[in-house]
């Protein structure tokens, strides 16, 4: 299955998607959130990377930001413009960088359920940091890698991830903490939280294993 098919899942799903997070138990947005809050302050601009219908820069806009979305899923996109709360939505897919925003553009930027999208992830932190000022705050999750997981994984990368068909027939990827650590160094970030968190994987009642980060771009960047 193509990458890219992940964004005609999204559309598909588009109408049901803030049911289904419920009933997954998905609170990687919520922790996201309380994870950024004491960094982030009223009319500072945040970007969110696959903002899909909004439920993770929602908290934000609520506290005073102002919000910038993007996405590949236009379907998504609409039900997100329908709640009113965004200043600007691109629809693009991420795999086709640079992102369309300028240098030091943004104060903070999140991605909550997007980034097990992706394998290399070092193009799009890349790219974060380039957008994002100096002493920004980057908060994201990602899948972790676990026992059950890696036996089923299709292929594993000795970087620190590894590939795997998801219950919605997509492929998805996990990643090593030890790969972010050093993916946020490389990119001139200090991370300053990590927090273990489980949702429920699909079809089948089994949890999956997820990592929520905060990390802050370096007070002066060098890339």
């Amino acid at each position: 299955m193509n990458k890219s098919d992940s964004i005609t899942v999204h559309d598909e799903e588009a109408a049901e998607y803030d049911q289904q997070v419920r009933e997954y138990r998905w609170f990687g947005t919520e922790i996201v959130f309380g994870m950024c809050f004491e960094y982030v302050n009223p009319q500072d601009r945040l970007l969110d990377i696959g903002i899909g219908t909004g439920l993770g820069s929602l908290p934000f806009a609520k506290t005073g930001l102002e919000i910038f979305g993007i996405d590949g899923s236009g379907e998504m996109l609409k039900i997100c413009n329908s709640k009113e709360f965004a200043t600007d939505l691109k629809q693009f897919d991420l795999q086709n960088i640079p992102l369309p925003y300028s240098d030091n553009f943004f104060d903070h930027v999140i991605s909550c359920g997007v980034f097990h999208f992706f394998g290399d992830l070092e193009p799009l932190f890349k790219e974060v940091s380039r957008i994002i000022k100096p002493g920004g705050i980057f908060g994201f999750t990602v899948f972790a890698h676990t026992t059950e997981k890696t036996e089923k994984a299709g292929s594993q990368n000795p970087e620190g991830y590894s590939e795997f068909q998801s219950d919605w027939d997509t492929l998805m990827f996990m990643h090593s903490d030890s790969y972010i650590e050093k993916l946020l160094q490389g990119c001139g970030f200090e991370m300053l939280k990590c927090l273990k968190f489980f949702v429920l994987s699909g079809k089948e009642d089994i949890e999956d294993l997820c990592y929520a980060y905060v990390a802050q771009s370096a007070p002066s960047k060098s890339r």
